[in-house]
């Protein structure tokens, strides 16, 4: 019996040790792993439901150009990737990286008990859960726009653009953000995601194009003429229920001057285990159920036994 648990002891150790080898980061070149990747709902670039698209042919054919599908959190050994997956993306003004329409913020929480609940500078019009104020901002433009901003910033910060730029994939839905990991560090399962789309307006603020009562050749619709409502299209978030993104986006309040109040979109999930991390721990205890039944037998086989 004692060497049977001496075999299951050196199996399990084994085990563990070949389990967290695995489980830590990969640096074989070309090797990109998937971190946390969520669907969107469809047909929802409406903000909270009344917004309408400017009237002006560039905005033809007049939806599915910031319908948010899909967002991705990749990385690898060099950098990190966000990718922000459209029904469509235009580039009517012929920006470098292959959209011109789009502007996306991707704001993290990385840090329990840090953070802030508002904007870095007014443009989106909305604030942050305080459990889980934000850390970090990915802002993604075109015209060599995008940036890496962080809540110890302020107004005046030009942001972190060394190594970061975004660009158009080829399946033209796609929009990824490419950031070294030494700026925005390993992506963790604990981390929390908003992804708010909005449209790109060099004279807006921070970029934004408003969103106003009436929509106009420039401006949405279905909004206020106040700065009160969410200057953001769609956003990362479930179909229906309270953490919807028309009951999100539209918790502000005009009389009350009171701004959208968002959630991040994985907010109500516990810490995860990564797929990696679930493949490999379950081999690991795999392996140690195939070595104790063979140190059982082995065991059963012996004389006197």
């Amino acid at each position: 019996m004692r060497r049977l648990l001496a075999v299951l002891a050196l199996a399990v150790a084994t085990a563990l040790a070949t389990a967290m080898m695995l489980t830590l980061p990969q640096t074989c070149a070309g090797q990109t792993l998937t971190v946390w990747e969520a669907d969107d709902p469809v047909g929802d670039d409406d903000g909270p439901g009344t917004y309408t698209y400017p009237t002006n042919p560039a905005f033809s054919p007049f939806s599915g150009i910031f319908d948010l599908t899909k967002f991705r959190v990749l990385h690898d050994s060099d950098n990190v990737y966000f990718e922000i997956v459209l029904s469509r993306i235009a580039n009517t003004w012929n920006a470098p990286e292959g959209f011109s329409h789009q502007l996306v913020n991707v704001y993290l929480d990385t840090t329990p008990n840090a953070g802030r609940v508002d904007t870095l500078r007014d443009g989106p019009f909305v604030l942050f859960s305080s459990r889980y104020a934000w850390d970090v901002n990915i802002k993604i433009m075109g015209w060599g726009g995008t940036r890496v901003y962080f809540a110890s910033d302020d107004t005046s910060s030009s942001g972190v653009y060394d190594g970061v730029f975004a660009e158009a994939l080829p399946d033209d839905t796609t929009i990824r953000a490419v950031l070294p990991n030494k700026v925005v560090g390993e992506p963790s399962d604990s981390w929390k995601y908003y992804v708010l789309v909005a449209s790109q307006d060099g004279y807006g603020p921070d970029n934004h194009r408003p969103v106003m009562s009436k929509a106009d050749a420039w401006v949405f619709g279905g909004g206020s003429d106040l700065d009160v409502n969410p200057n953001v299209i769609d956003i990362l978030a479930p179909e229906s229920g309270p953490r919807s993104q028309h009951s999100q986006l539209g918790s502000w309040s005009e009389p009350d001057r009171r701004l959208a109040v968002l959630y991040p979109a994985n907010a109500d999930s516990r810490v995860t285990l990564g797929i990696r991390v679930v493949a490999v721990v379950t081999a690991a205890l795999l392996t140690v159920a195939v070595l104790g039944y063979f140190a059982a037998r082995a065991v059963r086989g012996r004389p006197g036994s």
